[in-house]
């Protein structure tokens, strides 16, 4: 018992000096760079260097395929930091931008048939973003622009911070014209956005907007959006979409007084008026306060109102207004995450997080969890609080094992799972975000 308690104690200080994953995972050093122009370029890596306050795009890309960004720094431009056309397996990771006018375009040229005139298997993950300052319109953190034909695109674990009166963005993340597949959907996960501004030059600046000109198969999950001044997430006209487990939080005193848009949204605005053409899409399980500049709340009021252009969304009565939440639901610093845990024990041996074992949802919101595993060993699970007490212990009895939750007030957790011999074998850190 003493080890096991040791050990507790190790991981507690370990989590409570990280973030919670979200965000860069590299912290330098950095290499100055001047801009880089590839077109046609194949499997080839950028890793490590800076881009400074250039006087044009910091890394232009055309036709190239296989390329990874990692471990750079954007910052002080009033230029793109990244620029890719008809590109092919592009993944852009553990990058920080800061202070630039656009973050990353990904765009197609119809008429150019490499690539079939479009990009696809564009990867955005565990990035941080800080104050956009290009302004309306077209300035955005990420914008995909008819990014199409599969290959896994997402934008996911990131971090997106804007300043009030540092930044000019309009919306952080923009889908714009791009589909998925039913079994390829392009994924807008477990991000985590702060800040926005307004001004008179500002006409949108929400959080996620996907489905402008168009788009289906976009799958938005567990992002959590914290005083974006305009509207929180947003479907603008995509069918066949699915918007879960988010959580949405505006304060009044932060509201755009000029765009009273709403928490979440969906609306076609397109010129077609046929709700065919924004149909068959899925809202559940979603918590939100929004108010807006006037003290009104107005979470989930564009989801249904009279005169919508889209057809009603499936699931609407899984959402509620969950008027606990606040500005807390995320850390003070959003800006680093740390790669998987790996700590010795008292004996030596290593804690890695496997692959085998799956806990969601994460942020827990509801009364549950779930745990699935691959194979079934008579393995336990324990959750512990930031104290070291045990609060919950469970057999984990089949493939899918609930875990009632419903006792546990906000904060961060840590999840053990040990074998039938106490040996731990995997180490995770959940997020309660409800009383």
């Amino acid at each position: 018992m003493k080890k096991q308690f040791l050990l507790i104690s190790i991981l507690l200080l370990i989590f409570l000096s990280s973030t919670y994953g979200q965000g860069t995972r590299y912290t330098g050093p950095y290499t100055p760079s001047g801009a880089i122009n590839w077109g046609g370029v194949s499997n080839k890596v950028i890793d490590g260097l800076s881009f400074t306050g250039l006087s044009q795009n910091n890394i232009n890309l055309w036709e190239c395929t296989n390329i990874t960004i990692q471990n750079c720094k954007f910052s002080k431009s009033a230029f793109r930091a990244i620029s890719a056309e008809n590109s092919k397996n592009l993944i852009i990771q553990d990058c920080v931008f800061d202070s630039v006018a656009d973050g990353i375009l990904s765009n197609s040229n119809a008429s150019n048939p490499f690539n079939n005139g479009t990009s696809s298997g564009i990867k955005v993950i565990h990035n941080y973003f800080k104050n956009i300052i290009g302004g309306w319109p077209g300035h955005h953190a990420v914008m995909f622009a008819s990014v199409n034909g599969g290959g896994g695109s997402q934008i996911n674990f990131n971090s997106f911070e804007n300043i009030h009166l540092q930044s000019h963005v309009d919306d952080m993340v923009s889908i714009y014209a791009s589909y998925g597949s039913v079994n390829d959907s392009i994924e807008i996960i477990g991000n985590w956005f702060r800040g926005g501004d307004y001004n008179t030059a500002n006409h949108t600046g929400s959080g996620i907007t996907f489905g402008d000109n168009g788009g289906s198969y976009i799958h938005v999950k567990n992002n959590i959006v914290v005083n974006i001044t305009s509207g929180a997430i947003g479907n603008a006209g995509a069918t066949n979409t699915i918007v879960e487990n988010n959580i949405i939080y505006q304060s009044q005193a932060l509201a755009n007084p000029s765009n009273n848009a709403d928490g979440y949204i969906m609306t076609n605005f397109t010129t077609n008026s046929d709700t065919t053409a924004c149909r068959e899409n899925t809202w559940r399980n979603n918590r939100g306060l929004y108010y807006i500049s006037n003290g009104d709340e107005h979470t989930y009021i564009a989801l249904s109102y009279a005169g919508n252009k889209c057809a009603k969304a499936i699931g609407l009565n899984t959402n509620i207004v969950d008027r606990t939440l606040n500005a807390s639901i995320l850390p003070q610093d959003i800006s680093r995450a740390k790669a998987a845990v790996t700590t010795g024990t008292t004996t030596g041996t290593t804690i890695t997080p496997t692959v085998g074992y799956k806990i969601y949802p994460n942020p827990v919101f509801g009364k549950s969890m779930v745990v699935t595993l691959d194979t079934l060993n008579n393995e336990k699970i324990a959750i512990y609080n930031l104290s070291g007490q045990r609060i919950i212990e469970q057999s984990l009895t089949s493939s899918r094992t609930e875990i009632n939750t419903s006792n546990l007030n906000t904060g961060i957790y840590l999840v053990m799972i040990s074998d039938n011999n106490n040996k731990t074998i995997e180490v995770r850190k959940i997020l309660v975000t409800r009383n």
